[in-house]
């Protein structure tokens, strides 16, 4: 099995741990479903991830780590939740990664120094997500971007030249 979606549901409890037994699991859609509390630490396991939806369901507890090590993963969708700070530095190394969604968070602030790899991103959107410090300068090097939401966040500092560089942005 690669795809599995319980997306839009009324589940009610916490996310079984068995899930993360689907070790071949690619695709994981979890938005909207009704479950809640923290990912299970077997979804560790689920290496094989590309696409992960987790958003507008009562997950909660810190995000966790291991999802740094989904090398393959393309889209994460961690909206509308109850997840804590900070963003783990671990996704520094999802390079695939082409759309990024994380809002919602609470405790615990973030810097943008987690994104510095990630130069295959067509969409971040760090909405509410406790950011602070600033843009990177570097962020004119990211030629895909068509979408980017830093909004509610504690940035600081200039917004860089190189920003204004990007001609595939289409939403800022």
């Amino acid at each position: 099995m690669t795809c599995r979606s319980i997306a839009s549901n009324n589940f009610s409890g916490t996310l079984p741990p068995e899930l993360g037994n689907l070790v071949k699991l690619e695709r994981l859609y979890m938005d909207s479903c009704g479950l809640g509390g923290e990912i299970p630490s077997t979804f560790a396991k689920l290496t094989n991830m590309q696409i992960l939806w987790a958003s507008d369901s009562p997950f909660s507890g810190k995000i966790p780590d291991f999802v740094g090590n989904w090398t393959q993963l393309t889209d994460l969708q961690f909206q509308g939740n109850s997840f804590e700070g900070p963003i783990p530095t671990s996704f520094s190394q999802l390079t695939s990664l082409n759309s990024l969604r994380i809002s919602d968070i609470y405790n615990g602030s973030s810097s943008l120094d987690f994104i510095k790899n990630l130069k295959n991103l067509t969409e971040l959107k760090l909405r509410n997500a406790l950011i602070t410090g600033t843009i990177p300068s570097n962020i004119g090097e990211y030629q895909s971007l068509e979408t980017l939401d830093l909004s509610f966040n504690n940035l600081t500092g200039q917004l860089p030249s190189s920003l204004f560089n990007l001609s595939s942005l289409e939403s800022l």
